[in-house]
């Protein structure tokens, strides 16, 4: 007893235990599932998984948020998937996929999405492929990473970069960067452009730059870029002459530096490269400036004299022609004095004693001096101290002003002009300080705007005179005009003092006056023409709906056939919009060339001729596949001078009308058919029915006529002559079955359709390895007649037959089913598919198809691709089966 009961306690314990231990691995389950959505969400990378066959998609939540999505309430399916891919990447990841499904590379793609709400993200999907025993793809796992950040800065980088590359090419600075371990060198475009060179046309390599050096340049750079390898510290920086393109030298100079490694060695050289020729030429230029600089001095244009102790010692020959000498030893030895007009000699004394103390560093004044034979002369006159022989003396320079003089009396004549032109101007001119915005002077034009006299708006501020539409306008334009300096055509709205408020084009400038910053200000009333333009915008928009509202194509084409102007309509029927229409070519939306190509004949036979052109009939073929058929009219736009400026065309959609005289003329042809059927029927019966009747009826009148001369004859003998005639009955109305079945071939619709088709698929399926996968929806039969029928089951036994004998495919799928107005039937296979124009030729299986299909009034489709099977493709629409009810 004590034995049963320590199991039972030491079973419980271990129940417990393991219950106790399950609790934990549970709890840590939990934990690390709650980290790894932690670690999710802090990655952004979330994780998906595709379950291939059933379609089931399961997402991490992470992965809901990168989608912007709600986990709960919007579950993420495959088609949801696709439907949030940006609209081109679509095709980008749905290749990948497939690559991955068939085994030709890995899922490793980075696409955009568009949310619900309309952000665009940039993710980087990656993936693995679950396969079963036969390699089966099964299932699809992978995670998503958001990488939009990531995008954005590496666009940010790439716009640096450039940046960096613009700046330097403006600054004329070029690089480059040695590594001395491995003599590898790297030159960047501008160095080559300075010398030149295109980025191709010179190799990154020392031996390039080595071969550019002049040849007088060549040691000494040499033996310095040695030295600076050696010693490894201090700035690298020389001055040599490098080979242009051209043939000439130019001086470059060159600074380095040092860089040190993520290993702590300094083997890298990182310079620039800057051309200094013109800075030499200056320099030399200064030099030579300097010996021509006693040479300049006696030949400047203004007058330079130095007196010493109140005498000239020295005089230009510009001086003495200023004073009427020829000979500057006229003047040499005379006073000062005698070259000045009495009325400045005693200014002029102290004006020379001040700099002569040393008081004035500079002195600068307008003074009128006397020539030889007495005459005055205005002069400007600079006067500095310097030292002569050892001895304080005074230079002068003096310039005739004269001319100045009269410039600016002309300058007053011209002041006053533009006075009058400021008063009279109809445009509202102001000028203000900068800071205060007090009004300095106004014109009239603007004293009328502001509601005040002229001389009651200057010396007011114009922020309290309230002209502004809004004070946001106000602040805009004084920020505006602070930090970019002049405006242009700024417009804004102003209020007269009668609270008139109209639009207005503002245009400032900086200015300054009497030493303050100022800002002069000219207004455009622009209020009449923007209404102007307001009522052709609307006017514009009314003729734009006009055109919308048109069931008929219209539209205008520049001289290469790109849109300037379409309609709706014909945006519609190539699947895009207007504003992605304009610019572009009919070949950047149709793949049928044919069309492209005789619609872009029309339009260069406008441009050349310059006349109309009627086209009755136009094939179209619209984005969705539909064939239409189109009545145009194109004419030329010529300019004022008469040259071709673009083609205006209209087209009608005339499919149904050329669809009804289609009907007319195939029912003629069924007419015709017709006639001749019931001709052939009627060579049948008189041939093969009638003679049969014919035949049975002479044997009855032989046994009659039998039983009448020979009475005496065996009832054996006369039921085998009956015998014999039944048998021609029996065998003309076998006939007359057959006959009738051969009018009314597979008489079958509904339920007996579907089951002949099974059973017909069934049948040539049997005896096929391939596997074939039959997908009817049992409702489509009310749909069918019997000729209909008849064609159906024909086209499926010729498809069905191709694929079984030619395409070495493993599975075949027969589908029927109901669409939105349509019945589809589609035979695809996995085989090795063919190019469905090289067979057109070799046999007469898919132009019989194609020919039911027509007969039926469908659209049918062969689509193959090397390696990627066939699909045969047939859509009715129900309106046109539906006569069948």
């Amino acid at each position: 007893m004590n034995t049963t009961l320590s199991l039972v306690d030491v079973l419980r314990q271990q129940v417990a235990h393991l219950v106790h231990e399950l609790a934990e691995r549970d709890n840590v389950l939990h934990e690390r599932t709650r980290h790894l959505r932690v670690a999710q969400a802090l990655a952004h990378l979330g994780s998906w998984e595709w379950e291939i066959e059933g379609g089931a998609v399961r997402c991490s939540s992470e992965l809901y948020r990168i989608f912007g999505r709600e986990s709960e309430a919007d579950l993420l399916t495959f088609d949801g998937f696709v439907a949030a891919v940006f609209p081109e990447d679509r095709e980008l990841v749905m290749a990948s996929i497939n690559h991955a499904l068939g085994g030709r590379a890995s899922y490793d793609v980075e696409y955009r999405i568009v949310r619900a709400n309309g952000e665009v993200r940039t993710i980087h999907s990656c993936a693995e492929v679950l396969r079963d025993d036969k390699g089966k793809p099964c299932r699809m796992s992978g995670s998503v990473l958001d990488v939009t950040e990531r995008t954005r800065i590496a666009e940010t980088l790439r716009s640096s970069q450039e940046k960096l590359r613009q700046a330097l090419q403006a600054s004329g600075i070029g690089l480059w960067d040695w590594n001395t371990y491995t003599n590898e060198m790297v030159l960047s475009e501008e160095w080559k452009r300075q010398l030149g060179y295109e980025k191709t046309e010179l190799s990154d390599s020392c031996e390039t730059w080595e071969g550019l050096l002049h040849p007088e340049d060549h040691d000494r750079v040499m033996v310095c870029l040695q030295d600076a390898v050696c010693t490894r510290h201090g700035e690298y920086r020389q001055e040599y002459r490098l080979r242009h393109k051209d043939g000439t030298y130019r001086w470059i100079e060159s600074r380095a530096a040092l860089v040190t490694e993520a290993d702590g060695r300094r083997i890298r050289f990182l310079g620039s490269h800057m051309d200094i020729t013109d800075r030499k030429r200056m320099e030399q230029s200064v030099r030579e400036s300097e010996d021509r600089y006693r040479t300049l001095v006696d030949l400047s244009p203004s007058g330079v004299f130095v007196f010493c102790e109140g005498r000239a010692v020295y005089v230009n020959h510009r001086g003495a022609l200023l004073l009427g000498a020829t000979d500057p030893q006229e003047l040499v030895g005379r006073s000062m004095f005698d070259f000045l007009h009495p009325d400045y000699h005693e200014d002029v004394r102290e004006n020379a004693r001040r700099v002569l103390a040393g008081n004035v560093s500079v002195h600068s004044a307008e003074r009128i001096y006397l020539r030889k034979d007495g005459t005055s002369i205005p002069v400007q006159m600079e006067v500095a101290r310097i030292v002569w022989n050892g001895t304080p003396a005074i230079i002068v320079l003096i310039s005739d002003v004269t001319e100045r003089k009269q410039a600016e009396e002309a300058l007053r004549a011209s002041e006053e002009r533009f006075a009058k032109a400021f008063k009279t101007s109809p445009h509202p001119i102001l000028i203000s300080e900068l800071e205060t915005g007090r009004l300095v002077e106004v014109n009239d034009a603007a004293s009328q705007l502001l509601g005040h006299r002229t001389e009651e708006s200057e010396g007011q501020i114009l922020s309290e005179l309230q002209v502004w539409g809004s004070a946001e306008e106000q602040v805009q334009f004084r920020e505006r005009l602070k930090q970019v300096g002049p405006v242009r055509d700024l417009e804004v709205s102003l209020r007269a003092r009668n609270g008139d408020v109209r639009r207005f084009l503002l245009s400032s400038e900086l200015i300054e006056l009497n030493g303050r910053p100022c800002r002069v200000t000219v207004a455009d009333d622009v209020t009449d023409r923007k209404r102007a333009e307001d009522e052709l915008r609307r006017s514009h928009a009314l003729l734009r709906q006009v055109i919308d509202g048109s069931p008929n194509f219209i539209f205008a084409k520049d001289r290469e056939g790109r849109f300037t102007m379409a309609n709706k309509a014909i945006a519609d029927c190539y699947g895009t919009t207007v504003d992605d229409l304009i610019g572009q070519t009919d070949a950047d939306f149709s793949p049928h060339w044919d069309e492209v190509e005789f619609s872009r004949e029309k339009d260069l036979q406008v441009m050349t001729s310059l006349q109309e052109c009627f086209i009755a009939e136009e094939k179209f073929t619209d984005w969705s596949g539909k064939t239409r058929w189109l009545q145009t009219i194109k004419r030329p736009i010529v300019d004022d001078q008469g040259r071709f400026h673009m083609v205006l065309g209209a087209a009608t959609d005339i499919t149904e009308r050329k669809r009804m005289e289609e009907m007319l003329l195939q029912h003629e042809q069924d007419l015709n058919a017709a006639l001749q059927e019931r001709e052939r029927i009627s060579q049948d019966l008189h041939d093969d029915v009638l003679q049969s009747v014919y035949a049975a009826g002479l044997g009855l009148e032989a046994c009659k006529s039998m039983m009448k001369r020979q009475p005496e004859l065996t009832a054996d003998h006369l039921t085998a002559t009956l015998e014999q005639a039944i048998r021609q009955l029996n065998q003309v109305i076998e006939k007359i079955r057959n006959f009738i079945s051969g009018l009314e071939s597979c008489a079958i619709q509904g339920v007996d359709f579907i089951a002949d088709l099974r059973a017909m698929i069934q049948a040539m399926c049997e005896a096929s390895s391939i596997q074939c996968r039959v997908r009817i929806d049992d409702r489509v039969g009310q749909y069918f007649s019997p000729e209909l029928a008849l064609d159906l089951i024909n086209i499926v036994r010729e498809a069905l037959s191709n694929a079984l004998r030619h395409s070495h495919a493993t599975h075949i799928t027969v589908s029927l089913r109901q669409l939105l107005g349509s019945v589809r039937l589609t035979v695809t296979d996995n085989g090795i598919g063919f190019n469905p124009k090289s067979v057109q030729a070799g046999g007469h299986g898919l132009e019989n198809m194609a020919t039911r299909a027509h007969k039926a009034g469908g659209m049918f489709a062969v689509r193959s691709e090397s390696r990627r099977g066939t699909r045969v493709l047939l859509d009715l629409p129900i309106d046109s089966t539906d006569y069948s009810k």
